[in-house]
Formats: structure tokens, sequence, C-alpha cells
């Protein structure tokens, strides 16, 4: 059984991990995804190949990014959330990853 994502609306706390050449990943916190994402694309903008700068401008810039030549990700219609793991799954090679969690009332209580 697949898990939903969980989309912009219901995420209040993102946390993108980043792979390290030893092994380790570091993690950085953000409340929101429109926080996360000026973070996102300066960290891409590091780790994009060099025969992809111009395509991940473009992506930037237009504010949609197409993974695989066919599907499209924008950050309009679909949410930051969404556009910013296109983002790091097209031109971040699996060094990036983007959770979200969603906190509801109950969580308090169980703590």
């Amino acid at each position: 059984m697949v898990e939903n994502e969980i989309n912009d609306r219901d995420a209040n706390r993102v946390i993108v991990l980043e792979g390290t050449p030893f092994g380790t990943p570091v993690a950085k916190g953000f409340d929101h995804a429109d926080a996360a994402e000026p973070f996102v694309v300066e960290r891409i903008r590091g780790l994009v190949a060099a025969d992809q700068r111009e395509r991940f401008e473009r992506a930037v810039a237009d504010r949609i990014v197409s993974e695989d030549g066919v599907k499209a990700t924008s950050a309009v219609l679909e949410g930051s959330l969404a556009y910013i793991r296109a983002l790091a799954k097209a031109f971040a090679h699996g060094k990036l990853a983007i959770t979200a969690r969603r906190f509801d009332e109950d969580d308090d209580a169980r703590r």
C-alpha cells in the first residue's frame, strides 16, 4: 500500500537531507516548503552537472521542472513541496532528499 505524499497544505515541517562524502547525512529543517525552497535551489545549483546547468536555471526561472522529459511539475499548480522534490530528483541525482511532516492536534498529547 502506497502512502499519500504530504502536500503543501498539510506539511508544517520540511526536512532537507544532504548526503556527504563521508556517508553521514546533514539535515536542515524548515517551517514550511516556501522557506526551504531558496536553500534547496542553492544546494542543487552547487550539485548540478555542468551539462545540466542551463536546463536547471530554466526550470528555476519558469518554476516548472520535467524530471523525465515527459511529466512536468509546476510550483504554481502543484505547490512548492512537489516542485522542490522534483528539482532534487531531476538535478541532485540522489544527493538531496526532502521529507515533510504534518503535525496534528494530538501530537502534543502523545509526547
